[in-house]
């Protein structure tokens, strides 16, 4: 479990200050030359959308293990111990199928996406690499 929450809190590291700060700069310069110079970067949306699905999809493990997602708490209050207990574990139980079929299904689409070299319009990113993305997030969680 020790390694699992490392994991997750470097995968939340590149999210926070890797992708975010890229996003807020590509965005800054993009904005400045469409307007300013009228030469927008033809790849910007592209790229910010590309890292704004990594940076959710990295941070998700961490948010998980930290128990910072969102709960309804007002239950916690008509529930007994025991039900909580049966709750959490099924959540818990739920999340890893999930996650399990999550990464089933991005290994078959990667593949796939590899078999036909499938590949974003602007910056001709592999999707298949973001499918690998996505797999490591839901594994980890």
């Amino acid at each position: 479990m020790k390694t699992l929450r490392l994991v997750a809190s470097v995968l939340f590291a590149l999210s926070a200050y890797v992708c975010l700060p890229v996003i807020l700069v590509v965005l800054a310069a993009d904005v400045t030359l469409r307007y300013g110079f009228n030469a927008p970067i033809r790849w910007g949306q592209e790229l910010a959308s590309i890292l704004l699905f990594l940076s959710v999809v990295l941070a998700l493990p961490h948010s998980w293990l930290s128990r910072v997602h969102i709960s309804a708490d007002f239950l916690k209050g008509i529930m007994s111990p025991m039900m909580l207990e049966a709750v959490a574990r099924l959540t818990w139980f739920l999340v890893f199928v999930l996650s399990c079929v999550i990464v089933w299904q991005c290994w078959k689409d990667a593949q796939f996406m590899l078999m036909i070299n499938d590949s974003t319009p602007e910056l001709f990113v592999p999707l298949a690499h973001l499918r690998g993305a996505l797999a490591l997030g839901a594994g980890v969680s």
